[in-house]
Order: C-alpha cells, then structure tokens, then sequence
C-alpha cells in the first residue's frame, strides 16, 4: 500500500496542476531561496550552471550529434548544387513556362481561323 502510494507521488511530481507537482516545486523554490541567502547571488547562479553543465554530461549519450543539431537549427546548411546544375535547372524552368504561356495564344489563333 505505502509502495503505491510513492510511486504515485514519484509519477505526478512533474505533471502540472496536480498537489505532487505544487509540494515538488515549493521544495526547489525553497531550497533555492536558502541557497541565495546563505551563499548569495552569484555563488547560487554558479552552483546552477555547473549543476546543468554535469546534468549534460550525465545525460546526453552522443554529445557530437546533440551540438550538432543545435548548430544546423541554429545555422540550417546551405544546398550545395553546383552551378552548371543549378543554372541548367533555372533555364529549363524558364523554358517550360514559356512554353506553357504560350501553348494558350496559339490555340486562340487557331481557333480564330
């Protein structure tokens, strides 16, 4: 009974709008508000970085790729389509919609015949 009880609390402690989540969250607010007036501003702030930076390091498996898709959202890379390719793609583009402006205008002078 006490088991599920705690497994209970465990599994709502971060779900939102439940009494879990309120305690949960008072316990980390309270504990940071010691923390700055015991250490102090930037002692606290310090403490958080170097807490998250070991929360990384802990947690994320393949820490290249994690950079790397941070990167590519952040700088997304460019299409690398070389110039004679682009160039013949743009000119083909151009003559299809030539071909397709004209194909209406000959078959109005055709019909007008």
């Amino acid at each position: 009974m006490a088991e599920s009880k705690v497994k209970n609390f465990m599994k709502n402690m971060f779900r939102v709008g439940t009494p879990e989540c309120a305690i949960s969250f008072a316990l980390v607010a309270m504990v940071l508000a010691i923390m700055f007036l015991v250490v102090g501003f930037w002692q606290t702030l310090l403490i958080l970085a170097l807490m998250l930076v070991g929360a990384f390091l802990g947690g994320v498996k393949e820490k290249k790729k994690w950079f790397q898709g941070i990167i590519n959202k952040l700088f997304p890379p460019k299409q690398n389509i070389p110039y004679r390719e682009r160039n013949a793609a743009i000119e083909k583009a151009v003559r299809e919609t030539i071909e397709v402006e004209a194909a209406p205008e000959n078959t109005k002078e055709e019909v007008a015949e």
